[in-house]
């Protein structure tokens, strides 16, 4: 599955045309001091309660997703539970831990970065470029020639997500509350959907069959759009979809999941009819959501305030288990991938990749230092066994070669 990127509101880059989160202070304050600090603005309106109580939250959960314990034994992983760390570590595998990736990193006036944000892959790689309001495709094979799409006809302005798939590419533009649609094969020009369709702060794209999914985050809603013909079919939000600044999209099970970040929570949608399945908060750990990723009939969710990471069963809707921020190395995941049964998570502010088992929830490292090069990492993406990683503040990309031991 495609991961579809943006820009953390944590990020350490230079100030963003749309106000970001300031960088998190790591000083340690008291309790009463730190619950005294102003919390992250809100690109929407203020935000409500997620659920009435936790009572309603429980019986809405079990209710929809039947959250019955499958029998598979996962637990949680909890911040502070003795042994977590070090368990986790020994369910690696040795071969794994061996194998280091190859690393080589683009830069320069040749790759035009400047800002690199979102990332995915298809054709080739495609690189939202956030400050230059361009957008950079690497090739898919070597020698392939190096494109760069600027500003101009195409209408780019702060491209911060990304969707590929049916021969085109999708650019989110915050800025300018508008969606540039490319050729896939030439970057060609095919159309810019304006700000009439709604959109307000487009901040994830999400293509699902012959539907585009926007995330409105300022205005707390979607818009589907056909994405053969460009027309706009609906925008739906408010009531009990609950929506609080929407800021990824994942497709599992059928159903479409939103990750909320202003409201701490996940709604969970049928993909096909938009129609309200649960909304997921208490309980889940989820603290400023912010990235998703879907595999194996599971759910992950980056919790960028929480430095934590939720995983979910996809058709029950129950808690597998949290990873927690110090024990995996976790600071400020910003975006997440799936490479050879591995989670990768991109720590911006950490300036660091973790790895994760994601059969087990097994810790496996932290590629970290001088030889990866990551400076302000937000975006991920992966194809076959290479992994691909932004660097905002860089103003490069790093791609990770893996050995065929990892997979």
């Amino acid at each position: 599955m495609v991961n579809f990127g943006y820009t953390p509101r944590h990020s350490a880059a230079p100030a963003f045309k749309e106000p970001r989160r300031p960088r998190r202070v790591r000083e340690s304050v008291s309790q009463d001091e730190s619950s005294a600090q102003p919390r992250r603005p809100r690109v929407g309106r203020p935000q409500i309660a997620v659920i009435a109580g936790a009572a309603l939250a429980l019986v809405a959960i079990v209710t929809i997703f039947a959250t019955s314990n499958d029998g598979s034994g996962r637990g949680t992983c909890a911040a502070g539970k003795t042994g977590c760390a070090a368990a986790t570590h020994r369910a690696a595998g040795a071969s794994v831990l061996a194998s280091l990736p190859s690393v080589r990193e683009f830069r320069g006036h040749k790759y035009s970065f400047d800002g690199p944000s979102a990332i995915a892959s298809g054709g080739g790689i495609w690189v939202t470029n956030v400050l230059g309001d361009s957008v950079t495709r690497l090739p898919a094979t070597v020698g392939g020639a190096v494109l760069t799409l600027p500003a101009g006809r195409y209408a780019f302005d702060g491209p911060n997500a990304l969707a590929i798939g049916n021969g085109h590419v999708w650019v989110a533009n915050v800025p300018a509350n508008s969606v540039t649609e490319i050729n896939e094969s030439t970057g060609a020009l095919i159309r810019v959907l304006p700000s009439s369709y709604g959109f307000s702060s487009p901040y994830a794209l999400l293509l699902y069959g012959t539907r585009l999914w926007v995330a409105d985050a300022a205005t707390d809603s979607l818009t589907e759009i056909n994405a053969a013909t460009g027309h706009l079919i609906r925008t739906i939000g408010g009531g009990h979809y609950r929506f609080d600044n929407p800021y990824a999209l994942a497709v599992a099970d059928g159903r479409l999941w939103v990750a909320n970040s202003g409201g701490d929570s996940v709604t969970v949608l049928n993909a096909t009819s938009g129609a309200w399945v649960a909304t997921l908060a208490f309980g889940y750990r989820l603290n400023d959501p912010t990235s998703l990723v879907a595999q194996g009939g599971n759910v992950w969710v980056a919790n960028e305030e929480g430095d934590n990471i939720t995983e979910i069963g996809a058709r029950t809707g129950q808690l597998e288990r949290v990873l927690p921020g110090r024990p995996y190395g976790l600071d400020n995941p910003a975006a997440l991938v799936m490479c050879g049964g591995i989670l990768w998570v991109a720590n911006a502010l950490g300036n660091s990749v973790t790895e994760i088992n994601a059969g087990t929830g097994a810790f496996i490292r932290v590629l970290s230092g001088k030889a990866y090069r990551f400076h302000d990492p937000t975006g991920i993406a992966a194809v076959g066994n290479t992994v691909w990683v932004t660097n905002m503040s860089g103003d490069s990309v790093t791609r990770l070669r893996l050995s065929p031991a990892v997979h």
